[in-house]
């Protein structure tokens, strides 16, 4: 079943959200809010219901939720308005939805870089498995993944050991089905020698370099 809103695609069991035929990378708990938002068909959902269903069994500051209704207003661009606030009780989906039978995959949109999800082809990536799920990182999930999907270079920054590296490899696997060559790891934080940079990328990535590039 794929739900159509105005420029907008929702594919609720590959949990993609799809604007002009592009797909937009979004954090699994902003995609919770949004099919909740849906699935009222219209109607005002509290605050507490967001919460209890998008975070059950946990307690979550109220300001979690603005973060995720502001990333979802951002990637509904022009069409924000969609996402009704009643102040003081919670929000509200105005836009008229058309339930439609699974079609083919959309196309892409003009100078994307991203490719449609195939389930049937291989995801290519280096990423490590992760020994555990991410928790407490909802919001900065959200947040990188939205800035590496606006911007060649993003750079994650904190005193050591705060988690740098574990909330990177996670954008990453948020981000695989969107990119078609898959998404590597090249590891440099050992390399003295910049001109080691070019041959680990390389390495990474499973290249040859042909000398003297």
């Amino acid at each position: 079943m794929t739900l159509k809103f105005g420029r907008f695609q929702v594919l609720p069991h590959r949990r993609e959200f799809v604007s002009e035929g592009v797909p937009v990378p979004l954090g699994s708990r902003a995609f919770d809010v949004l099919m909740v938002l849906i699935e009222a068909g219209g109607e005002l959902v509290t605050k507490d219901e967001i919460l209890s269903r998008v975070w059950p069994g946990m307690v979550v500051e109220e300001h979690s939720l603005q973060f995720h209704i502001s990333a979802l207003r951002k990637v509904l661009g022009e069409d924000r308005g969609f996402i009704k606030t009643i102040s003081g009780r919670g929000y509200r989906f105005a836009a008229d939805i058309i339930a439609a039978a699974d079609e083919q995959e959309p196309p892409l949109g003009r100078g994307a870089g991203l490719s449609a999800h195939r389930p049937d082809l291989e995801i290519r990536s280096n990423l490590p498995a992760p020994g555990s799920d991410l928790i407490g990182r909802d919001a900065e999930l959200s947040e990188a993944t939205r800035l590496v999907t606006a911007h060649r270079l993003v750079t994650l920054v904190g005193a050591g050991g705060i988690g740098k590296t574990r909330l990177g490899r996670e954008v990453a696997r948020h981000l695989l089905p969107g990119f078609a060559d898959g998404v590597w790891v090249a590891e440099l934080g050992l390399l003295s020698d910049p001109d080691l940079v070019p041959v680990t990328v390389a390495a990474a990535l499973g290249l040859e370099l042909a000398a003297p590039r």
